[in-house]
């Protein structure tokens, strides 16, 4: 499962990645515990209570893929609602989540 925080503007605001090894907590909210699992080149994958989920980026803003395990939709939610405002604050209301899959050629 793949979905996508994309800012309406394009706007994606500078990320401070963390130390070595915990590089992408950026992208984490500070209540989800973590272990970092790869990183490179600002994108990467970490273990949330036994779920992997990858970090990236796309075209359009941040990309965040279940990796391995399995989480209920309303679950799905509140993990990319606390992202997005770990990444943006909680009063930017121009970030949308969307459902991401392959596009037929």
């Amino acid at each position: 499962m793949k979905f996508e925080l994309v800012d309406r503007q394009g706007y994606i605001p500078d990320l401070n990645y963390g130390a070595a090894g915990q590089e992408l907590s950026c992208f984490i909210p500070t209540d989800y515990p973590f272990e970092q699992v790869s990183y490179s080149s600002g994108e990467g994958e970490v273990v949330i209570d036994k779920h992997t989920w990858r970090f990236f980026f796309t075209q359009e803003g941040i990309g965040i893929q279940l990796m391995d395990g399995i989480v209920t939709l309303k679950e799905a939610e509140h993990f990319l609602m606390a992202i997005k405002s770990h990444i943006w604050g909680e009063t930017h209301q121009q970030v949308q989540i969307f459902m991401a899959g392959v596009t037929p050629k």
